[in-house]
């Protein structure tokens, strides 16, 4: 465990709040590639089909919210997508 990542069990309930950019590197290091940017938000697809958008908005964070649909949208356990950090 590194020392800059707060320690998170699924037993714990509560998610731990994660920077958009966060979410993109989990993305790109399960596969997922950028297929469209408009605006602040980038859409990633897989090569399996999966695919999610994700919000790049300055300074705010991805809620725990949006984040259980990221891992839905993908079809991971909100466990499994936060064990690729």
């Amino acid at each position: 465990m590194s020392a800059h990542k707060p320690y998170w069990s699924p037993k714990m309930g509560n998610l731990p709040i994660l920077k958009s950019t966060e979410v993109v590197s989990v993305l790109r290091k399960l596969g997922f590639e950028e297929v469209r940017r408009r605006g602040s938000h980038i859409q990633f697809r897989h090569a399996d089909g999966r695919g999610t958008t994700v919000p790049l908005h300055e300074g705010r964070d991805i809620s725990p919210v949006l984040l259980r649909k990221i891992a839905q949208d993908i079809k991971l356990t909100i466990e499994e997508l936060l064990q690729n950090r």
